[in-house]
């Protein structure tokens, strides 16, 4: 049978009232009393109902993720596992939500919130002019993000440092004796994009390397814009021996282009992405890729909130940036093509 807070009573003589201020105030209760409980919640292996917990608290304890529109499969797939994993540590479920046929993204979170189905959020994807940032900091309900946003000292955040990934990219091709660097970016405007298009700038400036306007070509998500991509800096009258791409795909697609040009991907022309996704190691060649450390944010995410709801001091301010590792393969060192 389930041991019940009555049991606890009983077998410390005390109320059942005093077992649940042990429980949810141990700063009213006397420390002997305290300890005593605490030994017989040990001992019977007692169990809060978490119904009678979330009904005192006012709390849910769950945890919203609104699921991306258009994801990295594989990212999303280690990030959410790590964020189930350490949100069950805590005592916590994950809800997965998404805006319905005609909402809004803020439509959505606001039903959430209306409908008391969460006690806060974690959020990605995020972007400058986020409105679900303005609308939560509006509200003031607790959230943390993967990513950073226009209100940076205001809430909570994780983020992976592309700017470090990308200059030590760079730094890693001009040591393979690479001058000319091209960067395959994202239109600019997007926070992630643009510090993963400064960390190429810093790069060449470490290197002492003049940047060249043409070298830089912007374009959306996907194998074939860095495909296009590609086919536009290999058309120039001094084409660049190396490509740094701020995603796997559009490194993909623009290793599909030197190879229509009849070049060697490694060989003539050197390829780094971002992400290091699954595919990146069995590509022809393996493709270089700077890998973000999924399996960190999604622990650091669900701490920082854990910490939010707990009211822990300096919370709301509380921010962390880890940095990515650049995984070396043969799309920049030949000579690795045996090890594949």
């Amino acid at each position: 049978m389930r041991v019940t807070i009555k049991d606890v009573g009983r077998a410390a003589g005390v109320s059942a009232a005093t077992v649940s201020n042990v429980l949810n105030s141990p700063d009213v209760v006397a420390p002997d009393t305290r300890e005593r409980v605490t030994a017989v919640i040990a001992q019977l292996g007692y169990e809060p109902s978490r119904a009678a917990r979330a009904l005192q608290q006012q709390r849910t304890f769950s945890i919203g993720y609104e699921i991306p529109g258009v994801t990295d499969g594989f990212a999303l797939d280690v990030f959410l596992h790590r964020m189930v994993e350490r949100a069950g540590k805590a005592d916590l479920d994950i809800v997965l939500f998404a805006p319905r046929p005609g909402q809004t993204q803020v439509d959505a979170y606001r039903e959430m919130i209306r409908r008391g189905a969460v006690d806060g959020f974690v959020i990605s994807g995020t972007g400058r002019n986020d409105d679900r940032i303005t609308y939560l900091l509006d509200v003031t309900f607790p959230f943390v993000t993967f990513g950073r946003t226009d209100f940076p000292d205001e809430h909570p955040w994780v983020d992976v440092d592309g700017r470090a990934g990308v200059r030590q990219a760079v730094a890693h091709l001009v040591e393979t004796g690479h001058h000319d660097i091209a960067l395959i970016g994202w239109p600019e405007g997007s926070i992630t994009g643009d510090e993963r298009a400064a960390g190429y700038h810093l790069g060449l400036k470490d290197a002492g390397i003049a940047a060249r306007d043409e070298l830089t070509v912007r374009a959306e998500n996907g194998v074939a814009p860095g495909t296009e991509a590609m086919e536009q800096l290999l058309r120039l009258d001094k084409p660049p021996t190396a490509v740094v791409a701020v995603q796997d795909a559009l490194a993909l697609g623009a290793m599909s282009a030197i190879r229509d040009a009849g070049l060697e991907v490694g060989g003539d022309v050197a390829v780094v992405g971002f992400d290091d996704i699954p595919s990146a190691a069995f590509s022809a060649p393996p493709l270089s890729s700077i890998r973000q450390p999924m399996e960190s944010v999604g622990v650091l995410v669900i701490e920082m909130l854990v910490e939010c709801l707990d009211k822990a001091a300096d919370a709301s301010r509380r921010s962390g940036t880890l940095v990515p590792e650049l995984i070396v393969r043969a799309s920049t060192n030949p000579a690795m093509q045996s090890d594949r």
